[in-house]
């Protein structure tokens, strides 16, 4: 271990020459940057800012690191501002999931002297600034940001260049569109990104370009990849890491990840354009690599159904693989894990759905158990070849967990991803609704009198839609979730940006079909027993969602239990305080088992 067991520290970063190591820590009081010895000894700190700084990167001379700091020019002000708890919004975006109210603050990217630890803002404005990185010879940083006015009215960004000496910014894209994950060539002729130019709003797969580094118009590298880049496969236990596209040597190839189905892959694809061929396994989750090109060696981290996390080193030349890690081992002696056993059905519309089921730890031959079905969030993400900790308590209680992708997850294509087009509660339902009768009939050990539901976030809105439209199910709980989609689009950090695809236009003038498709609307009709599990500080799916759906059950005197978390947002299941993730999942399975014979 190479820093303390009780201190917060994040975001570590080899030196080019391998002779230090960057880190934020907040043991001075606020999150600043630290330098490590590769040979050892105590830590020393870098930077004594004004302001918490985020380590992005070391420049690639390793004189300088690049971070981003959110901050207003008052911030740096001799005058001291008049203090007060009063916030006064001007802006429509002015909060966020995780960060909180943005207090007029915006994200800029600042420059550190890595021996003397002098701290150089790059930019300026009230503008935010990210996705960042270095030029190859550290005189530019390449970043995301929409430098333009009512960018918050606005689904597109641009790419642009800052000079590190000058301070002089330039835009280098020109066609609309959403870009991130810019990377420049080795030789800095060229830039690889991540992006599309917003067909289908939130549902448009994000695909592989390149563009020059001096601007100019962008090619699309994977034209016939109908698959997005990235990784949309959710879990409960790996957070997210960035996989920006990485150019080989020699800027013949790029190498990339991309959802497929149930699974993400590393892929390669020709420099100029062409069909993306898949590198890694095909029955494993990437969720993270780093990649030492001089010896064609790539380090992977996977998520897999028996291993929830690991490195494994992985070969360019022969494609061969090393589990290098086995850190959870001693863990896995001791517990049971339930594997996915996997099918697929065809929906009413021709579409093929695949999901997976997850045998209860007791299974017998000849005894009947019951069943819940998860639901995932998104609606654009994906369940598939991962460990999820919330499905292998259930299994450990009794009960057997099915999960599906139904239309409109990604990983299937962009005409499958489309299909919650104005149609929530609709091509969703239906395939959810089928997968549960064609698990019955595949697996018949299940007992179709004994089924529970549960979701979070649009998980949490399709289970409070299924309650309103069908009384399959004997128990459900609802989590971080929504059930009025009309007060939503005001309510929600990002809920404006719906009416761009998922949603028919502004809710004041298309209101009939807003409230068509919010489950509180069919409220009547529940008579399952729900227990609804939010956060207080919920910016993504509002906690008022939760208390219109709990306060209109009771007014109707159904069975329903309101259990709210403070100091938790939306990703409290994966990111929560830990006596909190164990509380949540007590209240949850106590609830199924009061509700459904195990």
């Amino acid at each position: 271990m190479l820093t303390g067991e009780n201190q917060a520290n994040s975001t570590p970063r080899w030196a080019p020459d391998a002779s230090y190591i960057a880190f934020n820590s907040s043991r001075s009081g606020s999150n600043q940057i630290w330098l490590l010895s590769s040979e050892g000894g105590e830590a020393r700190q870098l930077t004594k800012f004004s302001r918490a700084l985020t380590l992005i990167s070391w420049s690639p001379d390793g004189s300088k690191l690049l971070a981003s700091c959110k901050c207003k020019p008052s911030d740096f002000s001799d005058k001291k501002e008049e203090v007060s708890d009063v916030k006064v919004i001007t802006k429509m975006h002015y909060k966020m999931n995780g960060a909180g109210f943005h207090d007029d603050r915006n994200t800029h990217l600042f420059v550190v002297n890595s021996i003397t630890g002098e701290v150089q803002q790059l930019t300026d404005g009230e503008f935010d600034h990210g996705s960042a990185t270095w030029s190859p010879d550290s005189k530019k940083v390449l970043f995301a940001a929409k430098r333009f006015e009512d960018a918050e009215m606005v689904p597109f960004n641009d790419l642009y260049t800052v000079d590190v000496e000058t301070k002089q910014i330039l835009k280098i894209t020109t066609v609309r569109g959403q870009y991130t994950a810019p990377v420049y060539s080795p030789d800095g002729s060229k830039i690889a990104y991540y992006g599309h130019m917003c067909e289908y709003g939130s549902a448009t797969l994000d695909k592989l370009f390149s563009i020059p580094a001096e601007g100019g118009q962008p090619t699309l590298l994977t034209e016939n990849f109908d698959f997005s880049v990235g990784n949309a496969v959710g879990s409960d236990m790996t957070s997210a890491s960035e996989m920006r596209p990485i150019w080989s040597l020699d800027q013949k190839k790029l190498y990339f990840s991309a959802t497929t189905g149930g699974v993400c892959r590393l892929f390669q694809v020709c420099a100029e354009g062409g069909s993306p061929k898949g590198l890694s396994c095909d029955q494993k989750v990437l969720y993270g690599y780093s990649f030492h090109l001089e010896s064609e060696k790539v380090v992977l981290m996977y998520n897999q159904p028996s291993n929830m996390g690991d490195l494994f080193q992985f070969s360019l030349t022969d494609h061969s693989e090393t589990q290098i890690t086995h850190v959870n081992q001693a863990w896995y002696d001791e517990v049971s894990v339930s594997l996915p056993e996997h099918y697929a059905f065809t929906a009413d519309n021709g579409a093929t759905i695949e999901g997976w089921l997850l045998k209860p730890y007791s299974f017998q031959e000849g005894k009947k158990y019951p069943m819940v079905l998860q639901i995932h969030g998104g609606p654009h993400v994906a369940y598939g070849l991962t460990f999820n900790h919330e499905m292998q308590v259930l299994c450990g209680m009794g009960f057997a967990v099915l999960y599906t992708n139904p239309q409109g997850s990604l990983g299937y294509g962009q005409v499958f991803n489309n299909q919650t087009h104005h149609d929530w509660g609709g091509q969703d339902y239906r395939d959810l609704m089928l997968a549960v009768d064609k698990a019955l009939e595949k697996w018949t050990w299940l007992d179709e009198t004994r089924l529970g539901v549960t979701g979070g976030s649009y998980g949490g809105y399709m289970t409070n839609w299924m309650l309103g439209h069908t009384n399959r199910f004997k128990a459900a709980v609802t989590l971080r979730s929504t059930s009025n989609r009309f007060s939503m689009f005001g309510t929600s950090d990002v809920g404006y940006n719906n009416g761009n695809f998922e949603f028919d236009g502004k809710p004041w003038i298309n209101y009939e079909h807003y409230l068509k498709h919010s489950p509180i609307m069919y409220v009547e009709n529940i008579q399952t027993p729900v227990l609804i599990i939010h956060s207080e500080q919920d910016y993504r799916c509002p906690i008022e969602q939760g208390e219109q759906f709990f306060t209109a059950l009771k007014f109707l005197k159904k069975e329903a239990v309101f259990v709210r978390f403070p100091n938790e947002n939306h990703e409290l299941s994966r990111s929560g305080q830990p006596n909190h993730r164990i509380e949540r999942l007590q209240h949850l399975t106590n609830w199924f088992i009061t509700h459904i014979e195990v």
